[in-house]
């Protein structure tokens, strides 16, 4: 078998893990924008008890959108 020296190993270690949270990223930052959207809507709706939930949601997903970029 061939040596691998320490170097390579801490680089292919780090290289592992940056891929891992490059493709988990998109799993759990949708799942995350989700939950604010509902977290929002919750607050909102007890603020503003006379609009409808199609209009809270319409807000809250602009304002979240607006403050992902």
């Amino acid at each position: 078998m061939f040596k691998i020296n320490n170097n390579l190993k801490i680089f292919l270690l780090i290289l592992t893990a940056l891929l891992v949270l490059f493709f988990t990223k998109g799993k759990y930052g949708e799942f995350s924008k989700s939950k604010s959207i509902q977290s929002c809507m919750i607050a909102q709706k007890k603020i503003l008890k006379d609009k409808s939930i199609e209009e809270i949601k319409v807000f809250c997903e602009e304002e979240i959108n607006k403050n992902i970029k």
